[in-house]
């Protein structure tokens, strides 16, 4: 991450006038600079902002340096004391308790669950269930840590996740998640269902049903290979049904998506396969 530096190192103001014209650095806000002949990005302004007001990076400034998946920098970058002087753009003005302040990319910055917390408002309900899982997947928050939590947002999307079920394992399986959700008649996927005889954990299956997906992202050049030897041990293992879905498919067009997932439904639901206990995962 580009380095970024205050006039509190030692450097005169003719000095700091000189480099900026030559290029060796870049004023990000008032009193820093961002080194580099580069232009200054958008999160380079954004953790100025939070070096030149002496505040704490948050909301979606913390989202983006945490790595929550689906949060950007289109919001409040910074928190700042009731008490402190001037007015800028992008700031919260509030106290906020010690402890729910951790150093991220040498920055103080509000921890996951305060993130999450200030963003519950700002984010859809399906923005920020990405946002939730990547925290869970992460390790920043617990879904323990919001049981007082009465905003509604956030007892509506924690009412969606079948209780005790292991975080997404990547920003796709979430997006695979809330698009079975419009499947009619489709219940809630397990997720990371280990399958003990072809040594494979599933992605999202549904073992009553005798049925799982396969999630395909980004992947190295063996991969593909990889996933299909996995794909046929399962199959001779389970006897299940398997689709095999893409980034784009999930992305680009869910609505076919969710229609080819529902025939895959149907189609498990007519095959004599013995249904598997959905209590093994890990």
């Amino acid at each position: 991450m580009r380095r970024l530096f205050t006039n509190d190192e030692g450097r005169t103001r003719a000095t700091m006038r000189w480099g900026e014209q030559a290029g060796e650095w870049r004023r990000a806000d008032i009193g820093v600079w961002a080194e580099g002949p580069e232009d200054v990005s958008e999160l380079d302004r954004a953790r100025a902002r939070v070096i030149a007001t002496g505040g704490v990076a948050s909301h979606h400034l913390a989202g983006v340096l945490h790595g929550l998946d689906a949060v950007g920098l289109d919001g409040i970058w910074a928190t700042v004391p009731r008490s402190a002087n001037g007015r800028r753009e992008r700031l919260c003005r509030r106290d906020l308790l010690p402890e729910r302040v951790v150093a991220v990319a040498g920055l103080p910055c509000t921890d996951g669950l305060q993130t999450l917390l200030d963003l519950a408002p700002r984010l859809s309900d399906s923005v920020w269930e990405q946002a939730l899982e990547s925290a869970l997947r992460k390790r920043l928050a617990s879904v323990p840590g919001f049981a007082e939590v009465t905003t509604m947002r956030v007892r509506r999307v924690l009412g969606r996740r079948p209780a005790g079920a292991p975080p997404t394992e990547s920003l796709l399986e979430t997006l695979m998640v809330q698009l079975a959700r419009t499947v009619p008649g489709l219940p809630d996927p397990v997720r990371q269902l280990w399958i003990p005889e072809a040594h494979a954990r599933l992605d999202q299956s549904w073992p009553d049903l005798g049925l799982f997906v396969e999630l395909d992202g980004q992947h190295h050049k063996d991969q593909p290979v990889y996933d299909a030897r996995r794909e046929t041990a399962v199959v001779a293992a389970t006897g299940w049904l398997c689709g095999r879905f893409t980034w784009t498919e999930v992305t680009r067009i869910p609505h076919s998506t969710a229609r080819r997932l529902a025939a895959l439904a149907e189609q498990a639901r007519l095959r004599p396969v013995q249904p598997r206990s959905s209590s093994a995962t890990r």
